[in-house]
């Protein structure tokens, strides 16, 4: 069965619930669909809680772990550099992706975080 196509008043609901500090599980359940499928539209959007963690800079963990049998790689401090010079340079993501070795999909991904990063930073100077 096909996934639950998620309408624009959707968006709208899961942005107005996760800023009033409503817990991801809580929105898919109301929602109907996946905790993952809120925090990807939630990301897209901006929408975070009141009091959203604290987005680290260093990682003290594994640069590689698995998830659900895949391995998974943390972006370093010097990806993060050339995916935004790359970006800088007006490259589309498919093609930054294949210049770091990575998927689009994680790069679109590191990218809205980086700029929501940015944007947090900006908030609190």
């Amino acid at each position: 069965m096909p996934a639950r196509r998620i309408s624009d008043s959707d968006r709208e609901r899961m942005a107005e619930l996760r800023e009033q500090g409503v817990m991801l599980k809580d929105i898919a359940a109301e929602i109907g669909c996946s905790e993952s499928s809120v925090w990807w539209h939630c990301l897209r959007i901006g929408a975070e809680a009141p009091k959203p963690r604290s987005l680290q800079v260093e990682y003290t963990g594994p640069m590689v772990m698995t998830r659900n049998g895949y391995p998974v790689r943390r972006f370093t401090a010097d990806e993060d550099a050339r995916l935004l010079a790359l970006e800088a340079q007006g490259l589309r993501e498919i093609d930054i992706a294949r210049a770091i070795g990575r998927r689009r999909n994680a790069v679109v991904a590191r990218l809205m975080t980086l700029a929501r990063r940015e944007a947090r930073m900006e908030a609190s100077a």
